[in-house]
């Protein structure tokens, strides 16, 4: 796959060998900040995916969606193809409590890229979380979120987060992520299909100075740490 724009062709991440895990939020203030924000989500991880190759010996994906409690919604060898993979995402339930990202984080580690579940030993393995807020369970600033993210990053996990509108807490998800260019804020839902393309470059590593970045023209923006000021 190509992507065009005056006459200024990138090539896709099509053939990238990737473990890929989003943690996603579905608390109560996705769709209170607008109905349509959760189809807008799911339509946002969609988006990503489509940018892949799903296959077992290409992009493998897995699903954690977290409100008031933690849930592993498929593995990562679960959806062999973009169709099946695709329809799982649109289909993916909307909870509307509270914000456990603290127990999506320990799913990750300990059930998502547990040895024997599916990660294989060439790949990348990343996890893209999505959150319009500041997680809260047990209690708001636990430390078991911090501890859970930084036992991902000793096993080798990437940490990238997208932090929507700006009720979440900068600082805690910088702390989160792997480094600071994993963070991507945005300013409202409908700012996530501007980062679509630049979060899938650097999703697969490919990122630099030499290939995406420097193509200014995009309809999107990939200075992405200026999408929220």
């Amino acid at each position: 796959m190509i992507l065009e724009h005056n006459d200024t062709y990138l090539t896709s991440v099509a053939e990238c060998a990737l473990d890929l895990n989003f943690v996603v939020d579905s608390s109560g203030s996705i769709n209170y900040k607008g109905q349509n924000n959760w189809d807008t989500v799911l339509q946002f991880v969609a988006n990503v995916t489509g940018f892949f190759t799903i296959g077992p010996n290409d992009v493998q994906v897995a699903l954690v969606l977290f409100s008031d409690v933690a849930n592993v919604e498929w593995d990562l060898t679960r959806y062999r193809d973009k169709t099946s993979l695709t329809i799982a995402i649109r289909n993916v339930r909307y909870i509307g409590e509270t914000t456990n990202l603290n127990e999506a984080l320990n799913l990750t580690w300990s059930d998502v890229f547990a040895p024997g579940r599916g990660s294989r030993p060439n790949a990348r393995k990343v996890t893209v979380i999505l959150t319009d807020g500041e997680d809260n369970v047990p209690i708001k600033g636990t430390p078991l979120t911090l501890q859970n993210a930084a036992r991902c990053k000793r096993d080798g996990i990437r940490l990238i987060a997208v932090g929507v509108s700006d009720m979440i807490d900068r600082n805690r998800l910088m702390q989160i992520v792997s480094s600071p260019s994993d963070f991507y804020p945005v300013n409202d839902f409908t700012a996530l299909q501007s980062i679509v393309a630049d979060l899938t470059q650097q999703i697969c590593g490919t990122h630099n100075s030499t290939n995406f970045a420097n193509y200014s023209n995009y309809s999107f923006e990939p200075q992405h740490k200026q999408l929220l000021k």
